[in-house]
């Protein structure tokens, strides 16, 4: 038992460490790590390179396992989340995170209850908690965004009636309002800057903030390029209908405040159940998981929670 409990924690500090590195130094020690290869190949001959990269093999090699790693679909849906949370880190560096997340609460549990099972239970469930933080500040941004969004339409429409064009007018709403839609915009005037297209450039923005008025404000915008029209008066309507939908669904989300905070209810409190029936009494819980028909029981139980969370959700899911 305890050089089990030895390696589980030398295992969680390590990834603990690890984390910190990962979200401190990792890029600063990757720019040095260039700069010195760019001093080495500038001072050395061609024997010398070649002799380097033979050495760098499974270094390239790693290299390459994590890049395509990160094309596959899970770490896309990853990167996708963090563009619209605005948080600067790579897919892989938050797997990483989370793994350690897992590790530490399944430790954690471990050692509070004495039995390794709950060392691969507590796993999945840390390894979760990174991916609800993400989306909880996913939520925010693109709530708030949501919110600034009528009143930045507007400032567009007023610029472009003062004569302003459309790249100087949404200039004005990266000085005039707030982040998240400040930083947004100026995103959006930075990329046509560098060269590319203004429609690409609303696109992309587009796909970062994975919201449905900013969907219809672009998609219009797009086809007022394309065919002409008063863009003014476009975007007056849009914003004015926009403004109505974050009214109505700020209604929605106080009339189904407590059905959400039932589905946070009964998605938590069988576990702390558990968890004080087995500290109040271990043998029995022990004997009701060790049991054919008490397994039975709790993954039946488990079941019937999960689709009732499911239903809770779909019930206050309401669209607009």
């Amino acid at each position: 038992m305890l050089p089990i409990m030895l390696i589980s924690v030398f295992i969680t500090v390590l990834s603990a460490v690890y984390g910190i590195y990962l979200i401190f130094f990792e890029h600063r020690h990757s720019v040095k790590e260039r700069l010195s290869q760019t001093r080495q190949a500038d001072v050395t001959d061609s024997n010398e390179e070649v002799e380097a990269e033979k050495g760098n093999k499974l270094s390239g090699l790693l290299n390459k396992f994590n890049k395509d790693t990160e094309k596959s679909k899970y770490f896309l849906n990853v990167q996708s989340k963090l563009l619209q949370a605005y948080i600067k880190m790579k897919p892989l560096e938050f797997v990483k995170i989370s793994l350690g997340a897992g590790l530490v609460t399944g430790t954690l549990l471990y050692l509070f209850s004495g039995n390794l099972l709950f060392l691969f239970i507590g796993f999945p469930l840390g390894y979760k908690v990174p991916d609800m933080i993400l989306e909880i500040v996913r939520k925010k941004r693109v709530r708030k965004l949501n919110s600034q969004l009528p009143q930045s339409l507007g400032l567009l429409a007023n610029g472009l009636r003062a004569g302003y064009s459309f790249s100087q007018a949404m200039a004005v709403i990266t000085k005039e309002m707030e982040a998240p839609i400040a930083d947004e915009f100026g995103k959006v005037l930075r990329e046509n800057a560098y060269g590319k297209p203004m429609e690409e450039a609303l696109l992309d923005f587009s796909k970062r903030t994975d919201d449905e008025d900013l969907d219809m404000f672009i998609t219009t915008l797009l086809i007022q390029m394309n065919v002409g029209g008063d863009l003014a008066e476009i975007l007056d309507t849009i914003s004015e209908t926009i403004r109505e939908r974050v009214k109505l669904r700020g209604e929605i989300r106080t009339l189904t405040a407590q059905n959400r905070m039932s589905a946070w209810v009964v998605g938590i409190m069988p576990f702390a159940i558990a968890l004080l029936i087995y500290k109040a009494s271990p043998d029995q819980a022990v004997a009701f998981i060790t049991n054919p028909i008490g397994m039975m029981m709790a993954i039946a139980a488990a079941v019937l929670m999960v689709i009732g969370v499911f239903a809770l959700i779909k019930i206050v899911n309401i669209k607009i």
